[in-house]
Protein backbone atom coordinates (compact mmCIF):
# COMPACT_ATOMS: atom_id res chain seq x y z
CA UNK A 1 0.00 0.00 0.00
CA UNK A 2 2.83 2.46 1.15
CA UNK A 3 4.53 1.72 -2.73
CA UNK A 4 1.38 2.50 -4.12
CA UNK A 5 0.79 5.92 -2.24
CA UNK A 6 4.23 6.84 -3.96
CA UNK A 7 3.47 6.12 -7.05
CA UNK A 8 0.34 8.04 -7.06
CA UNK A 9 2.48 11.15 -5.58
CA UNK A 10 5.05 11.24 -8.14
CA UNK A 11 2.02 10.79 -11.12
CA UNK A 12 0.57 13.34 -9.44
CA UNK A 13 3.91 15.85 -9.29
CA UNK A 14 4.49 14.01 -12.97
CA UNK A 15 1.01 15.32 -14.04
CA UNK A 16 1.61 19.19 -12.59
CA UNK A 17 5.13 19.90 -13.55
CA UNK A 18 4.37 18.86 -17.37
CA UNK A 19 1.97 21.79 -17.29
CA UNK A 20 3.66 24.86 -18.78
CA UNK A 21 7.12 24.13 -18.53
CA UNK A 22 9.61 26.84 -18.75
CA UNK A 23 11.69 25.43 -22.17
CA UNK A 24 9.50 22.37 -23.50
CA UNK A 25 12.13 21.35 -26.10
CA UNK A 26 14.33 20.86 -22.04
CA UNK A 27 11.52 19.05 -20.31
CA UNK A 28 10.79 16.61 -23.71
CA UNK A 29 14.50 16.03 -23.07
CA UNK A 30 14.95 15.58 -19.34
CA UNK A 31 11.24 13.90 -19.61
CA UNK A 32 12.34 10.95 -21.82
CA UNK A 33 15.13 9.84 -19.07
CA UNK A 34 11.99 9.79 -16.73
CA UNK A 35 10.19 7.65 -19.24
CA UNK A 36 12.41 4.54 -19.38
CA UNK A 37 13.96 5.33 -15.69
CA UNK A 38 10.32 5.13 -13.42
CA UNK A 39 9.13 1.93 -15.51
CA UNK A 40 12.69 0.57 -14.76
CA UNK A 41 12.50 1.02 -11.04
CA UNK A 42 8.80 -0.29 -10.52
CA UNK A 43 10.38 -3.69 -12.83
CA UNK A 44 13.32 -3.69 -10.42
CA UNK A 45 11.11 -3.56 -7.06
CA UNK A 46 8.65 -6.23 -8.76
CA UNK A 47 12.05 -8.30 -8.96
CA UNK A 48 13.85 -7.60 -6.09
CA UNK A 49 11.34 -6.21 -3.48
CA UNK A 50 13.03 -2.77 -2.43
CA UNK A 51 12.65 -2.04 1.38
CA UNK A 52 9.92 1.02 1.77
CA UNK A 53 12.80 3.36 2.10
CA UNK A 54 14.67 2.46 -0.76
CA UNK A 55 11.59 2.77 -2.88
CA UNK A 56 11.22 6.31 -1.39
CA UNK A 57 14.39 8.03 -2.08
CA UNK A 58 14.22 6.48 -5.55
CA UNK A 59 10.98 8.47 -6.45
CA UNK A 60 11.92 11.63 -4.55
CA UNK A 61 15.29 11.56 -6.69
CA UNK A 62 13.37 11.46 -10.13
CA UNK A 63 10.89 14.05 -8.70
CA UNK A 64 13.48 16.10 -7.66
CA UNK A 65 14.95 15.79 -11.26
CA UNK A 66 11.08 16.56 -12.61
CA UNK A 67 11.29 20.18 -11.32
CA UNK A 68 14.61 20.45 -13.01
CA UNK A 69 12.98 19.69 -16.17
CA UNK A 70 9.56 22.40 -15.66
CA UNK A 71 12.28 25.25 -14.39
CA UNK A 72 15.26 24.05 -16.01
CA UNK A 73 18.39 23.64 -14.09
CA UNK A 74 20.24 27.00 -14.85
CA UNK A 75 16.34 28.77 -13.51
CA UNK A 76 15.29 26.03 -10.85
CA UNK A 77 13.27 29.03 -8.88
CA UNK A 78 13.17 26.69 -5.66
CA UNK A 79 17.50 27.09 -5.58
CA UNK A 80 18.00 30.40 -7.17
CA UNK A 81 17.39 31.87 -2.91
CA UNK A 82 20.72 29.53 -1.74
CA UNK A 83 22.83 30.94 -5.23
CA UNK A 84 21.66 34.43 -4.21
CA UNK A 85 22.61 33.98 -0.37
CA UNK A 86 25.98 32.71 -1.06
CA UNK A 87 27.07 34.79 -3.49
CA UNK A 88 27.51 32.03 -6.19
CA UNK A 89 27.58 33.03 -9.74
CA UNK A 90 25.69 30.24 -11.26
CA UNK A 91 22.37 28.16 -9.70
CA UNK A 92 24.01 24.40 -9.08
CA UNK A 93 20.80 22.87 -8.47
CA UNK A 94 22.39 20.58 -11.65
CA UNK A 95 25.03 19.61 -9.21
CA UNK A 96 23.33 19.00 -6.59
CA UNK A 97 20.91 16.50 -8.39
CA UNK A 98 24.45 14.63 -9.94
CA UNK A 99 25.14 14.49 -6.02
CA UNK A 100 21.69 13.28 -4.72
CA UNK A 101 22.23 10.56 -7.71
CA UNK A 102 25.05 9.61 -6.22
CA UNK A 103 23.83 9.53 -2.83
CA UNK A 104 20.18 8.00 -3.30
CA UNK A 105 20.74 5.81 -5.53
CA UNK A 106 23.56 3.88 -4.42
CA UNK A 107 21.73 1.85 -2.18
CA UNK A 108 19.42 0.72 -4.88
CA UNK A 109 22.08 -0.70 -6.82
CA UNK A 110 23.61 -2.42 -3.57
CA UNK A 111 20.23 -4.38 -3.12
CA UNK A 112 20.07 -5.39 -6.80
CA UNK A 113 23.62 -7.03 -7.23
CA UNK A 114 23.65 -8.42 -2.81
CA UNK A 115 20.24 -10.50 -4.10
CA UNK A 116 21.94 -11.96 -6.97
CA UNK A 117 24.15 -13.65 -4.27
CA UNK A 118 27.35 -11.45 -4.53
CA UNK A 119 29.08 -11.17 -1.32
CA UNK A 120 28.82 -7.67 0.50
CA UNK A 121 32.06 -5.85 -0.55
CA UNK A 122 31.41 -7.08 -4.32
CA UNK A 123 27.76 -5.30 -4.43
CA UNK A 124 29.52 -2.35 -2.81
CA UNK A 125 32.15 -1.89 -5.72
CA UNK A 126 29.91 -2.51 -8.49
CA UNK A 127 27.41 -0.15 -7.33
CA UNK A 128 29.63 2.41 -7.02
CA UNK A 129 31.08 1.50 -10.56
CA UNK A 130 27.50 1.80 -11.87
CA UNK A 131 27.05 4.76 -10.34
CA UNK A 132 30.24 6.43 -12.23
CA UNK A 133 29.17 4.57 -15.84
CA UNK A 134 25.97 6.10 -15.69
CA UNK A 135 26.54 9.44 -14.36
CA UNK A 136 29.50 9.15 -17.22
CA UNK A 137 27.02 8.17 -20.19
CA UNK A 138 24.71 10.46 -18.92
CA UNK A 139 27.53 13.68 -19.61
CA UNK A 140 27.84 11.44 -23.19
CA UNK A 141 24.25 11.70 -23.82
CA UNK A 142 24.37 15.59 -23.13
CA UNK A 143 26.74 16.38 -24.81
CA UNK A 144 25.28 14.30 -28.33
CA UNK A 145 22.25 16.15 -27.21
CA UNK A 146 23.91 19.61 -27.86
CA UNK A 147 25.78 18.66 -30.69
CA UNK A 148 21.98 17.33 -32.31
CA UNK A 149 19.73 20.15 -31.06
CA UNK A 150 22.00 23.44 -30.58
CA UNK A 151 21.48 25.88 -33.06
CA UNK A 152 21.51 28.97 -31.31
CA UNK A 153 25.01 30.63 -30.46
CA UNK A 154 24.31 30.45 -26.82
CA UNK A 155 23.15 27.31 -26.35
CA UNK A 156 26.34 25.23 -25.07
CA UNK A 157 26.60 27.89 -22.33
CA UNK A 158 23.00 27.26 -21.24
CA UNK A 159 23.35 23.91 -20.64
CA UNK A 160 26.77 24.19 -19.05
CA UNK A 161 25.76 27.74 -17.13
CA UNK A 162 29.08 29.19 -18.88
CA UNK A 163 31.24 26.52 -16.54
CA UNK A 164 33.70 24.98 -18.67
CA UNK A 165 34.12 22.31 -15.91
CA UNK A 166 30.23 21.33 -15.56
CA UNK A 167 30.65 17.80 -17.07
CA UNK A 168 33.90 17.24 -14.71
CA UNK A 169 32.23 18.97 -11.55
CA UNK A 170 29.27 16.96 -12.38
CA UNK A 171 30.71 13.58 -11.90
CA UNK A 172 32.99 14.21 -8.97
CA UNK A 173 29.28 15.50 -7.17
CA UNK A 174 27.79 12.13 -8.52
CA UNK A 175 31.40 10.25 -7.24
CA UNK A 176 31.17 12.23 -3.66
CA UNK A 177 27.74 11.12 -3.32
CA UNK A 178 28.64 7.41 -4.04
CA UNK A 179 31.03 7.75 -1.55
CA UNK A 180 28.83 8.71 1.16
CA UNK A 181 26.45 6.25 0.69
CA UNK A 182 28.66 3.52 0.57
CA UNK A 183 30.17 4.63 3.95
CA UNK A 184 26.83 5.17 5.49
CA UNK A 185 25.55 2.24 4.53
CA UNK A 186 28.10 0.19 5.32
CA UNK A 187 28.86 1.38 8.83
CA UNK A 188 25.03 1.04 9.57
CA UNK A 189 24.57 -2.47 8.08
CA UNK A 190 27.65 -3.45 10.50
CA UNK A 191 26.13 -1.55 13.14
CA UNK A 192 22.77 -3.60 12.38
CA UNK A 193 24.63 -7.24 12.46
CA UNK A 194 26.18 -6.18 15.36
CA UNK A 195 22.91 -6.02 17.14
CA UNK A 196 21.23 -9.20 15.67
CA UNK A 197 24.06 -10.88 16.61
CA UNK A 198 23.24 -13.63 19.11
CA UNK A 199 25.04 -13.53 22.18
CA UNK A 200 27.36 -15.65 23.73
Amino acid sequence: MFKKIVVGVFVLFWLILAINPIHAGVWAMENFLVVIIFPLVLWLDSKYNFNNWTFLILTIFVILHLFGAHYTYEKMIYFTWLSDWLGWERNYYDQFIHFLFGLMVFTPFFEVFYHQGLSRNLSYLIAFLFIGAINAWYEVLEWLAMVIFCREPDCLQFIIQKDVWDTQKDMAYATIGAVIALLTHRYFSREGRKKSAPIK
